[in-house]
């Protein structure tokens, strides 16, 4: 058996475990308002600029639009109802599109000719299809699963080259001359499959609420494949608006949900995830063709995070600062960047 098929193997009991239980306890949502709230458009910029740095995960941008509840198309709506961690008499379901580009590139951008034990320069420029699932577990508890189909490809064909070109023109910042050894063309593909369980926590003076979440899941493609399994603890005022801010995968993501329960909130926030790893193209290299790649990746990764949101109306502002262990062993020290988001509700 495959590491990769070990991994899935390992997790999947989990999820589908958690989802009988959830078919004992739970309560019907066929009367829940927010089965009638609107659709969500959101978009996330995440820099390591943030970070005081200019390497590894250096630029991620992502515009997503969730559909309002319940209004999925036929296709979709048949694939849901052959899922089985989802019960459709039960859950508020939601359908997301999104299109998404990351750059990663080595420490040093100014020489022409990249250290061959850093990490290679790469793009990576995909179309999400997202199906959501939230579901109540009686008046403390909510499980949200999500199902993500990522497509698009990597190398030049991704723009990465001509985007951190570009932009280092327009700030003036260092020229990057080594893209030329960057990954070469490769169509990607990734599915993603998660279960989030949140629970509420003690109410709180001046009405402050509090709640917290684990979640685990795996995601199998060509690009990457891993599972992961972490956790998110929040504080602060209408907390049932989302389940955390939009983010770009892998990370501790709200899968783009924000439906707003009262005319301001916002809270602060903090989560932990780990990873294992089984594969990283943006490490390995190519899998089909010959290419950069470093030759010791970590097999275990994690990601630290904190950060506030705060909504005004149908807008959500949020800022998430991470830190990244080490992905591979000649990396010299953690990761660390920002993500920037915006969420309207319309």
């Amino acid at each position: 058996m495959t590491k990769a098929a070990c991994l899935a193997a390992f997790f999947m009991p989990l999820l589908l475990s958690s989802t009988a239980l959830g078919q004992e306890t739970s309560t019907p949502r066929a009367t829940d308002p927010s089965l009638n709230s609107a659709g969500v458009w959101s978009m996330t910029s995440e820099n390591d600029l943030f970070g005081g740095t200019d390497r590894n995960y250096s630029n991620g941008l992502r515009i997503e639009r969730v559909r309002p509840a319940n209004q999925i198309t036929p296709g979709l709506k048949w694939v849901a109802d052959r899922i089985p961690v989802l019960d459709l008499k039960r859950t508020e379901l939601r359908q997301g599109f999104a299109l998404s580009h990351t750059i990663f590139t080595p420490e040093d951008i100014e020489a022409v000719t990249p250290d061959p034990n850093d990490r290679p320069y790469a793009g990576w420029l995909y179309a999400s299809g997202t199906v959501v699932g939230t579901t109540r577990l009686g008046p403390n508890q909510m499980v949200q699963d999500v199902l993500q189909l990522n497509l698009g490809v990597v190398g030049p064909s991704a723009g990465g080259k001509f985007v951190q070109e570009n932009w280092h023109d327009l700030i003036q910042a260092v020229e990057p001359r080594g893209w030329d050894s960057q990954l070469k063309d490769e169509l990607g593909i990734e599915i993603t499959a998660q279960r989030l369980r949140q629970f509420e926590g003690p109410a709180l003076p001046f009405g402050l609420e509090t709640d917290y979440a684990l979640h685990g899941g795996v995601t199998l493609g060509n690009v990457r494949t891993y599972a992961a399994a972490g956790g998110l603890a929040r504080i602060g005022w209408d907390l049932s608006s989302d389940f955390g801010p939009p983010r770009i995968r892998p990370a501790l993501a709200g899968a783009g949900v924000f439906k707003p329960g009262q005319p301001f909130g916002g809270y602060v926030f903090a989560g932990v995830e780990g990873r294992a790893v089984a594969r990283d193209m943006f490490l390995d290299g190519n899998l089909w063709r010959d290419s950069a790649r470093v030759e010791d990746r970590r097999d275990y990764t994690g990601d630290l995070q904190f950060g506030i949101a705060l909504h005004q109306g149908d807008v959500q502002l949020a800022f998430t600062y991470v830190h990244r262990t080490e992905e591979f062993v000649a990396q010299s020290g953690p990761q660390r960047f920002g993500a920037v988001s915006i969420s309207i509700a319309r």
